[in-house]
């Protein structure tokens, strides 16, 4: 063991490492690319789900041409594709508080148009049912009736069936 004087005394610090320097500082990753790409997302504050679905993105664009090239390119293509979908409208809402009056903007699809939408989409339209069915199932011995849709169950062929025509 070693003694000092209090006036010598002074803490031993290990020798300051000596970190190389680079001009690559992507050397552990495989690429450059991927660097910058890792960087990106961790700047961006992507979830897991969010990085993964970049990710794949990235892989289809290997397989597809990919457009897009810079910020005025996505606002250009989301300009073109806003006129194909019902548009937001602005209500302004007042809200009495004590002895003042707040507004606030409320921005909203309106419901009745949206579904429109929807319906005239060749893809959505044909997979909205708007006849109520009851669905049976032969179990060997009997006609088990049977919801394929827990949302509703029997009100839909209940509120159908109840109409007078």
């Amino acid at each position: 063991m070693k003694t000092d004087h209090f006036a010598d005394f002074h803490c031993h610090t290990a020798a300051p490492l000596l970190v190389p320097k680079t001009t690559t500082p992507w050397e552990l990753f495989t690429s450059h690319i991927n660097f910058n790409f890792t960087e990106l997302v961790l700047k961006a504050n992507l979830t897991k789900l969010q990085m993964n679905e970049l990710i794949s993105l990235i892989h289809c664009s290997a397989l597809e041409r990919f457009l897009v090239t810079d910020y005025d390119g996505i606002c250009k293509l989301w300009d073109a594709a806003s006129p194909c979908h019902t548009k937001f409208k602005k209500e302004v809402i007042l809200v009495p508080h004590r002895d003042q009056e707040y507004d606030f903007d409320v921005w909203y699809r309106p419901l009745w148009d949206w579904a429109c939408d929807l319906l005239k989409d060749p893809c959505l339209g044909l997979h909205f049912m708007f006849d109520a069915q009851q669905l049976y199932k032969f179990d060997g011995r009997d006609f088990v009736h049977f919801f394929d849709e827990p949302w509703t169950a029997n009100a839909f062929w209940n509120s159908q069936v109840c109409m007078c025509y």
